[in-house]
């Protein structure tokens, strides 16, 4: 079950179409639990994938980050027996709504700083997450096409 009171929601891409899913646990030194709506990505911990929260870089190998995006945290119903984060990879046609406290106007790139979807570029060449579409200064969400 999902939290009431979170904005976050999948709006095109998934179940059923672009976006790649898949279930990863969290990395055992993250705290708090990572919830929805927050963006991570796979690391190693021992030989299994394991996903931490994301700030948007171009790593220094020269290839792209590979960003993916919370659909069910921890904080679930069904993560409580499967341990498991749900994930839709990024940069696959998806698009979600997610909160946001900038004010940004469609069109602006979104990056993420530790986990958190931001307007502002990290480091400066970080390629974007994806593109704003929408904005609702009122609810304080915005809609990205990724």
């Amino acid at each position: 079950m999902s939290s009431l009171t979170s904005i976050f929601d999948v709006v095109r891409g998934w179940p059923n179409s672009c976006a790649l899913q898949y279930s990863f646990k969290q990395k055992a030194a993250v705290s708090p639990d990572i919830g929805e709506g927050t963006v991570v990505a796979i690391e190693n911990e021992g030989s299994l994938p394991v996903v931490d929260r994301w700030t948007s870089d171009l790593r220094s190998t020269g290839n792209l980050d590979q960003p993916w995006i919370v659909m069910r945290g921890l904080d679930q119903t069904d993560a409580e027996y499967s341990e498991k984060l749900s994930c839709a990879k990024l940069r696959t046609g998806i698009m979600f709504k997610v909160a946001c406290t900038e004010s940004p106007i469609p069109g602006d790139s979104v990056y993420a700083n530790d986990g958190a979807p931001t307007l502002v570029q990290p480091d400066g060449t970080a390629p974007a997450l994806g593109t704003v579409v929408a904005y609702n200064e009122f609810e304080g969400w915005i809609t990205v096409e990724s």
